[in-house]
C-alpha cells in the first residue's frame, strides 16, 4: 500500500515537472506577453490572493460552487435511484437525461436567464444543470446493475421501501455515486464558471472575462492555475476515495 502511494507521489510530481517545462518552454518561444512564464503566474497568483477584490471574487465563486455541488449531487441521486428503481420511469426519463448531456449547455443559458434572472440563482442553476443528469445517469446504472439478490434479500427481511434504499440500495452503488461524485466536481465547476462568464458582475469567470478583455495575460493565467490546481485536488481526493471503496 505504501509502495503505491509513493509511486503514484513519484508519477504526479514527474508529470508536474514534465508540464513545467512544456509551459517554461512555450512561453520563452511565443513571448511572456502571450504566455506569462510559470514563474511569473505563480507571482502574479500569490500578489492576486492579497488583494481584498480578487478575494471577494473568489468567495462569490466558491459560495455558488457549494450550492451547486450539493444540489447536483443530492438532486442526482435521488433521480438516479428514482430512475433506476423503476423501469417505466427509467424508460421514460432517461433517454432525456442523455440528451441533456449531449447537447452544449450554452444554448440553453437563455432559458436559465429567463426562469432565474441575472445574479447568483442563475449560475447556481447553470452549475446544477452540468453536473445533475451525469449524476443520475450513474446512480440509476448502478442500481440496475445489481444482482437480483438484493431485492430479494429486502423481501426476505420485510423491509420498508426507506430502510430498503438506506440500509440496501445506497451502500450497493456507493463506488458508483463515488465515481459520479467526481466528475460532477468539474462539470458543475464549469457550469458556474460559465454562468459568471455571461451573467454576473462578479466571481472568477467575471474577473476572467474582464481580464481577457483587457488582455491581462498574467491575471488569466493566474487564474487558470489556481482552477487547476483546486480541480486537480479535489479530483485525485474523490479518486483516492473511489480506490478505498472498491479495494
Amino acid at each position: 500500500m505504501m509502495h503505491d502511494r509513493i509511486r503514484r507521489m513519484a508519477d504526479i510530481v514527474l508529470l508536474s515537472c514534465i508540464l513545467i517545462a512544456i509551459w517554461e518552454a512555450l512561453s520563452s518561444a511565443i513571448g511572456t506577453r502571450f504566455l506569462p512564464a510559470p514563474i511569473q503566474t505563480v507571482g502574479r497568483l500569490v500578489a492576486m490572493l492579497d488583494n481584498p477584490r480578487f478575494l471577494g471574487d473568489l468567495s462569490a465563486t466558491s459560495e455558488a460552487y457549494a450550492v451547486a455541488f450539493c444540489l447536483a449531487m443530492g438532486g442526482g441521486v435521488v433521480l438516479g435511484l428514482t430512475l433506476g428503481s423503476s423501469r417505466v420511469l427509467g424508460a421514460t426519463f432517461e433517454p432525456w437525461l442523455h440528451v441533456l448531456v449531449a447537447i452544449p449547455k450554452v444554448t440553453l443559458y437563455p432559458i436559465i436567464l429567463l426562469l432565474f434572472g441575472l445574479g447568483d440563482a442563475a449560475k447556481i442553476a447553470f452549475g446544477v444543470l452540468h453536473g445533475l443528469p451525469t449524476v443520475a445517469i450513474m446512480t440509476a446504472g448502478g442500481i440496475r446493475s445489481l444482482s437480483p439478490i438484493y431485492g430479494k434479500v429486502a423481501r426476505a427481511m420485510r423491509l420498508k421501501r426507506r430502510s430498503y434504499v438506506w440500509r440496501i440500495l445506497l451502500p450497493a452503488v456507493m463506488p458508483e455515486i463515488v465515481a459520479a461524485l467526481r466528475i460532477c466536481f468539474s462539470l458543475t465547476l464549469l457550469g458556474v464558471l460559465v454562468g459568471e462568464m455571461f451573467a454576473s458582475s462578479r466571481g472568477l469567470g467575471h474577473l476572467l472575462m474582464a481580464s481577457i478583455g483587457v488582455d491581462d495575460m498574467p491575471t488569466v493565467m493566474a487564474i487558470i492555475l489556481l482552477l487547476f490546481l483546486f480541480a486537480g485536488a479535489g479530483s485525485s481526493m474523490l479518486l483516492a476515495a473511489a480506490h478505498r471503496l472498491k479495494g
